[in-house]
């Protein structure tokens, strides 16, 4: 196992949770990162939770190109497919909204803002977008504090909740599209369970397992091979499912410790998987049919929880990740 150094970091202030780098080939050297700041104010009974999202040229010194002011950040995801001729950053945030950012040349501005639940002490944590595969499907799958989870649905006037159903009894920490089938979404939960839905009727989900020991906290569908989707859970266990068989994983990794807040499959190579494990950093799972799962690269420069991570899909061995109560980002790469 390599053990990848920083290239680069920055101190984002606030306790940093998400990185994502842009998938679109004009602007790949863009990096956004959020972050979350609990602080003693109030509002209705409600403690503020305040965020900044920062937007990075990797390509230059790592300044910001530009600041935005939001709600705490608890979750980000780029569409891969142009909304209403943008590429667009979605936000989700610590009152229940999505607010959309688009590119206006080399900045973002917003676009859209959508209230996904009317109790603003309920936090958004979690989005998804349809798009990654099937570029004609604008809509988002967000999951909330609450255990519910709902569909955004993109209309000529803007996004608006479409389907929204109570998923968990507990936090639903988040929701995803299967990306070969986007009538279909994964759930998963602090209960640790994990669960799968039709959204064309999500009053009854299709399957619902226990086999994560704790909270699921973070799943992707891959999407260079179809019928692959990873979990992951504070257990520090990442599973890999053949979505045509769900009833056992077809392969497992555990994890150098530390839970699990965030998966995500490399851009081009259907093998390799990176994960934010928290409290232990951030590492390169590379999975080969037959053969168990190796931990390819580790990345241990964080001094707090890894909450964010992501690769770049410009230099596909570039990660960015950062971690919460150091309030860093890092830049390193993985090893071949």
């Amino acid at each position: 196992m390599t053990q990848a150094a920083s290239i680069a970091s920055f101190d984002t202030g606030y306790s940093a949770d998400s990185t994502e780098f842009c998938p679109f080939k004009d602007h790949t050297q863009y990096l956004a990162v959020g972050t979350y700041q609990l602080t003693d104010e109030q509002e209705a009974n409600v403690r503020i939770r305040k965020g900044k999202t920062y937007l990075f040229d990797v390509t230059q010194p790592l300044i910001p190109q530009q600041t935005i002011e939001t709600p705490a950040v608890l979750d980000m995801k780029w569409s891969h497919a142009l909304v209403n001729d943008k590429q667009v950053l979605g936000i989700a945030d610590a009152q229940g909204g999505v607010h959309l950012y688009g590119f206006n040349e080399n900045t973002l501005e917003k676009v859209d803002h959508v209230q996904a639940t009317d109790d603003p002490s309920t936090l958004c944590l979690s989005l998804d977008w349809a798009s990654r595969l099937n570029k004609t499907d604008g809509r988002i799958v967000t999951s909330h504090s609450n255990g519910t989870v709902n569909i955004l649905t993109p209309t000529e006037s803007g996004y608006v909740v479409g389907e929204d159903w109570h998923a968990h009894d507990l936090e639903a920490w988040i929701a995803a599209f299967d990306y070969w089938n986007t009538n279909v979404v994964y759930s998963g939960a602090d209960d640790g369970l994990f669960k799968g839905w039709d959204v064309r009727d999500p009053s009854t989900p299709t399957f619902v397992y226990k086999r994560h020991m704790m909270g699921v906290t973070t799943m992707q569908s891959n999407p260079n091979k179809e019928h692959v989707l990873a979990t992951g859970s504070y257990d520090e266990t990442i599973y890999i499912w053949d979505t045509r068989s769900m009833r056992a994983p077809v392969q497992t990794c555990q994890t150098p410790g530390g839970g699990i807040w965030r998966l995500k499959w490399h851009p081009t190579n259907e093998n390799r998987l990176l994960s934010a494990s928290m409290h232990a950093g951030a590492f390169v799972v590379d999975l080969k049919q037959d053969e168990e799962p190796m931990v390819s690269t580790s990345f241990l420069d964080h001094t707090s929880m890894a909450y964010g991570a992501d690769w770049s899909f410009a230099d596909t061995s570039l990660v960015a990740s950062c971690s919460f109560y150091d309030h860093c980002m890092h830049l390193w790469k993985a090893a071949d």
